[in-house]
């Protein structure tokens, strides 16, 4: 955990000393193996901590017998990541204490244990400077960080920390009180306490309950049993055991708990432990990877009865067929705490108890339902928190219920019911003044932080300047306009959003008083690309003329954009693929969130980019080459067709600028909440230093056919080496094709139309063949692949 942290620090440019024990026995330069060692492992992890590989260069390592003095001395920040023990994490804030400069801060990632108790083993001048920073698991990937201050904590220490977690390494910020657990593991553990009894009482299985526990409640697809797995079931037990010893069941005390009884490690976790199924550490828990009778993988569940593993098994809960069809989720919690059988009775006997546990923490371990809420949405994944789930059952109807099962509601939930009736929700107001209800103050408005703009408080604010089903203009202050993609699931480009990219500079210089635009939304990810339902129907209907005036049309929209009289700032993130990268291509400039993952995957699907993509990876290569005394634009056009004939996905920003789709003076932000302000700032900018936009007739130097062989050839040694099929050859000679400048006999110049007439011709000559529309219709069918 600590190496990550660090690897997430340096992923935001922060120069980061890691330290850790000296190995028994170890001398010379064996005495940094443990932190040399933690390198070579996040190096090599699938989920990448380092958003960069060269961001390791940021990070010094060493131990803490040779080094912690001299890091120390010359650190602002320091954060201590050791065993979950406070007498071990005492003893090393004391020498850190000693080392440190005045001003320096000093934080544990302490999971739990009281930043006071920490704090009181230090001098009294240094306490003001100690903080709780909880980073949640992966750091790089995880939203939320709890801050927590203790007893002593400056205010202002605090606040800096909070800022700097914010704004630079683009967390979610909750500040939590100085008690067990904090927030996010508090109510997480809460939780497990609660279903654990519920599944063994009622003889459910671990597929059931990780499919009640899931998506049908908001939740992330590793549930309960499945995340148990990720993190550790001896860690899950090691929690339990923490809480028990740190709360009381004594309702006169100031630590008391409800769920104390419980807070005993059940029989199936103890049983898991002592069998050294640990989860995916051990290569079992509840779930482990198995071979199948013919050779295939396959993944098994453990019967809670046996304890023995066998093939998992699908639930089938008719009861919940009408709500799990419900795409809305709140209106699917609220239909499915309602539903019938024992799927019904699971969700409530686990629910219910649940809003009212987190009710009853309020003002205990924070002080309002809002940050046990972000606790839970950003640290485990819910997309409502409990408060809103509350809401949407109802929050009148969750009291009675309570009620009826013998359970006291929670005091604030009462005077929430009593102070607004039948229809009491924790949050009201509208998208442009959100509220919260606290008790004792009642709805409480929520503010939108300093550099954040929220789409759909200012569409509340201020009506759609132009509008459709699948996207819309929003006036988002300054003079500055926002094209917001609204298409359901992946924001693929349908017939409104293209409606809306080809009128939205129209209709805002017909509007008049804008001066830029940004395209972004704030939905999980930025955009899918192309409508495929729509290309595969052309191709097996033969309407190839009408498959390629669709083509056409993209491409003029979108050179529209990049040469209109307005500049254009696209602001993507997350999965931003095919044509979503073409948007983001023709754009004046990018503001990209550091979690956007760009490729141009269109060979996946057995076609290639035709929008534009290719045209401006020549264009941008032939700009580049001529920045240089030795002008050649061969080694990106050659990057380009890497990137676009392996499809590759760009694992962040910081490698997409590596493939080529962010230029150098592109910009990332690390907090997506901050992504579609920070790209205003940009858009703005460039209107003030006078916008004038690009020749829509440059001249673009393409390498032509004798360094295109090249390119070829290599297509031809891939198939020759077994490591692509005769189809991907094709797909990548069309690519190479285009990238030439097609392949004329001599390097050449061209303008932009010479590469989109290129482009058009060889997408529609491709989905003309019957091995790309098996891939298009394999792709809609499964969402995967297939290499035929």
């Amino acid at each position: 955990m600590g190496a990550q942290i660090a690897a997430h620090l340096a992923n935001a440019g922060i120069h980061t000393f890691l330290l850790d024990i000296v190995p028994r026995g170890a001398s010379g330069g064996q005495r940094n193996a443990l932190a040399a060692g933690a390198m070579k492992v996040m190096a090599k992890a699938k989920v990448a901590p380092f958003m960069d590989p060269a961001f390791a260069s940021r990070i010094t390592i060493g131990n803490f017998d040779d080094d912690l003095e001299r890091a120390v001395a010359t650190s602002d920040l320091v954060i201590e990541a050791v065993v979950e023990r406070l007498d071990i994490k005492a003893a090393l804030f004391q020498r850190v204490a000693a080392a440190a400069p005045g001003t320096a801060i000093l934080a544990s990632n302490t999971s739990g244990l009281s930043l006071t108790a920490i704090a009181d083993a230090l001098p009294e001048e240094v306490r003001p400077r100690v903080v709780g920073m909880h980073f949640f698991n992966p750091p790089r990937y995880m939203h939320l960080l709890e801050v927590v201050p203790g007893r002593d904590t400056a205010p202002e220490i605090r606040d800096m920390v909070a800022s700097f977690s914010d704004r630079v390494l683009g967390k979610g910020v909750v500040i939590c009180r100085d008690t067990p657990n904090f927030i996010g593991n508090r109510i997480g553990t809460g939780e497990m306490l609660l279903t654990f009894p519920a599944t063994i009482d009622s003889g459910f299985t671990v597929e059931e309950v990780d499919l009640l526990n899931g998506p049908l409640m908001g939740r992330p697809r590793t549930a309960s049993f499945r995340l148990a797995d990720m993190v550790g079931i001896d860690i899950l037990g090691h929690v339990i055991r923490n809480l028990a010893e740190a709360l009381s069941a004594d309702p006169a005390a100031a630590n008391y708990d409800e769920l104390h009884a419980q807070m005993v490690v059940p029989a199936m976790i103890a049983k898991m432990i002592e069998a050294g199924r640990l989860g995916d550490k051990t290569g079992g828990g509840f779930y482990r990877k198995a071979t199948g009778p013919k050779g295939e993988r396959v993944i098994e569940a453990i019967d809670l009865q046996t304890f023995e593993y066998r093939p998992q098994v699908a639930p089938v809960f008719p009861e919940l067929a009408e709500a799990a069809g419900i795409r809305d989720t709140a209106a699917r919690v609220h239909a499915a705490l309602r539903a019938g059988g024992r799927a019904g009775d699971f969700l409530r006997k686990v629910y219910l108890p649940l809003f009212n546990y987190a009710a009853r923490r309020l003002g205990e371990i924070c002080d309002d339902p809002k940050q046990i809420d972000d606790a839970m949405r950003w640290g485990y994944g819910w997309e409502l928190g409990p408060f809103a789930l509350w809401d949407a059952a109802g929050v009148a109807w969750g009291i009675e219920q309570l009620e009826a099962m013998g359970i006291e509601p929670a005091p604030a939930a009462r005077a929430l019911v009593e102070a607004d009736g039948p229809q009491a929700r924790w949050f009201g107001g509208r998208p442009s003044a959100p509220t919260v209800f606290v008790a004792g103050q009642g709805h409480q408005p929520i503010p939108t932080p300093s550099g954040m703009i929220i789409l759909d408080a200012a569409a509340d604010a201020h009506p759609p300047i132009h509008s459709n089903k699948t996207a819309r203009l929003l006036d988002i202050g300054d003079g500055i306009a926002c094209l917001e993609f609204r298409s359901p699931k992946l924001n693929i480009l349908d017939d409104g959003v293209l409606a809306m990219l080809r009128e939205a500079v129209p209709k805002l210089m017909q509007v008049g008083g804008f001066r830029g635009l940004v395209i972004g939304d704030q939905t999980p990810n930025f955009c899918a690309g192309a409508d495929l339902k729509q290309i595969l129907r052309w191709a097996q209907e033969g309407d190839f003329d009408a498959l390629g005036q669709a083509v056409s049309d993209l491409q003029d929209t979108l050179m529209d954009l990049r040469h209109g009289p307005l500049p254009v700032v696209a602001a993507p993130h997350g999965r931003t693929l095919g044509g979503g990268v073409e948007v983001c291509l023709h754009a004046s400039a990018i503001q990209a969130d550091a979690e956007t993952y760009m490729g141009l995957v269109e060979a996946g699907v057995g076609l290639l980019p035709a929008g534009g993509g290719l045209k401006e990876l020549v264009r941008r290569a032939s700009a580049w080459a001529l920045q240089v005394p030795d002008p050649d634009p061969y080694p990106a056009v050659r990057r380009a067709f890497e990137a676009v004939g392996g499809a590759k996905v760009a694992t962040s920003a910081f490698e997409a600028r590596s493939f080529g789709f962010l230029a150098a003076s592109d910009r990332i932000t690390f907090h997506r909440s901050r992504v579609i302000a920070d790209a205003k700032k940009i858009a703005i900018s460039l209107a003030e230093a006078g916008w004038v936009p690009p020749d829509r007739n440059e001249a673009i130097h393409v390498i032509g056919g004798p360094r295109g062989s090249s390119l070829m050839l290599g297509a031809q040694l891939f198939e020759w080496g077994g490591y692509i099929s005769a189809h991907d050859k094709l797909i990548g000679q069309k690519i190479a094709h285009v990238l030439s400048g097609g392949m004329t006999l001599t390097p050449t110049v061209l303008r932009a139309q010479d590469l989109l007439d290129l482009e058009r011709e060889a997408f529609v000559s491709l989905a003309g063949t019957e091995k790309t529309q098996a891939r298009i219709e394999h792709m809609l069918k499964t969402h995967k692949p297939l290499r035929n």
